[in-house]
């Protein structure tokens, strides 16, 4: 049997100038201090996107362009036995999220809501026929929505009705921390709406390409790494460099990270123990 080991190279400026090098067995990445372990799920799927994560059964949710709908479809892959399948009964998908109170998977298309039935791998259509679901976001309890013939939020109502929530125009993307804050992108720029009232601008970003919300903590995905979005002072600070670029991405259990790339999704688990080799520089003669 053949075994590789992969080397992670780190150069210390300091006063004995060493190098250090970490031994792993398998692919490493690094994102600020903490170092990962990066293993694919799974390269079966075109353009996998909108990942959303249910802790309950450790199923990871995806949309992926579909060559026989001519557009897109949905799978979920098994984060643990990597087990993979489509889901049936939705085309055209477009959105998203897990409950993380109930385990409930839900759809968006430009038809309205699903639901998604472990026991049948189909997904059903359960109402709001005439909403363009374009994002989902579930907090509390509660479905919040973008409706892509507008590109406002709205928040669902009984199941059957959306109300609209504040009155922001051109909404790319949106998400919801423990807090109640409700941190928006639009073609303006981001912004905050502190306990879901007060509207507050971010100076130091612009754009986003992805949201990730770790209970009270928001974070940008940037052209210049991740940043943590600091609401009621429009600021945020950058806290990792980025050497990869996720078309979507969403933390999972014990310190685990989730992210799409390519035709790929990969998953990251943190590296708690490993060997450091401290290479001393040789001295000029």
């Amino acid at each position: 049997m053949k075994y590789i080991t992969y080397i992670l190279l780190f150069v210390i400026v300091n006063i004995e100038s060493k190098v250090v090098l970490l031994l792993t067995d398998g692919p490493i990445q690094r994102i600020g201090p903490r170092i990962y372990k990066k293993e694919i799920l799974t390269n079966e799927y075109k353009d996998p996107n909108e990942l959303a994560y249910d802790s309950s059964t450790r199923n990871l949710f995806f949309m992926y362009m579909d060559d026989i709908l001519q557009n897109s479809g949905r799978a979920v892959v098994n984060v643990v036995t990597k087990e993979t399948k489509k889901i049936e009964g939705i085309s055209r998908n477009k959105a998203t999220a897990v409950d993380p109170d109930t385990g409930d998977t839900y759809f968006g298309s430009d038809d309205g809501l699903y639901i998604y039935d472990p026991l049948t791998n189909t997904a059903r259509n359960i109402g709001l026929y005439n909403v363009n679901i374009f994002k989902i976001v579930i907090r509390d309890n509660k479905i919040y929505l973008i409706d892509a013939n507008n590109h406002m939020i709205y928040k669902v109502h009984r199941g059957n009705s959306v109300i609209k929530f504040g009155n922001v125009k051109t909404v790319i993307d949106f998400e919801i921390d423990g807090d109640n804050n409700v941190h928006f992108l639009t073609m303006c720029g981001l912004y905050c709406a502190v306990n879901s009232d007060e509207i507050i601008k971010n100076v130091d970003v612009n754009f986003a390409t992805n949201f990730i919300v770790d209970g009270k903590r928001t974070y940008a995905i940037t052209d210049d790494g991740i940043r943590e979005i600091d609401c009621r002072n429009g600021t945020a600070t950058k806290v990792a460099d980025l050497s990869f670029t996720p078309r979507s991405i969403v933390f999972g259990d014990y310190g685990d990270i989730y992210y799409s790339e390519n035709d790929s999704i990969y998953k990251l688990k943190p590296i708690t123990s490993y060997r450091l080799y401290n290479v001393p520089k040789k001295k000029r003669v």
